[in-house]
């Protein structure tokens, strides 16, 4: 009798062994992944700050005087558009930002005048905005 209840004995050590083999494990995944969520969400909040911090503040892309640039803005044409141009002739840094920027400005309802502009690359976004919005003005 003491062979059976021996390995009777035995049986529970190895199965509350196992037990907390797995409690260990399933403990160590958790944290792990909750490890990895608090990274991805740090990474991602310091990413949008700073994204937002370039919405209203994007400096030029040169210091004064920079390089004169001529822009064509055409009746109808949409700020994706004019981003786009802008950015071609290195102007701006990001299209996107420079939507972004245009559509939370006071331009955003009645859009730029139709025109050519001399810009230049030690202009801000804001600036260029002001240049391209002044015309309709006077």
């Amino acid at each position: 009798m003491s062979k059976q209840y021996a390995g009777r004995n035995s049986q529970r050590k190895k199965s509350a062994a196992k037990s907390l083999a797995g409690s260990a494990v399933g403990t160590v995944f958790n944290i792990v992944l909750i490890a990895v969520a608090v990274m991805l969400i740090y990474r991602f909040s310091v990413s949008a700050y700073q994204y937002g911090v370039r919405i209203y503040g994007e400096p030029a892309m040169s210091e004064a005087p920079g390089t004169e640039v001529t822009v064509t803005v055409e009746d109808g044409k949409d700020f994706k558009g004019l981003a786009e141009q802008l950015y071609e002739k290195g102007l701006i840094r990001d299209k996107t930002l420079f939507y972004i920027q245009e559509l939370l400005s006071n331009y955003s309802e009645d859009g730029f005048t139709e025109g050519t502009y001399t810009l230049t690359t030690a202009m801000t976004p804001d600036e260029m905005m002001d240049v391209m919005g002044a015309a309709g003005e006077e």
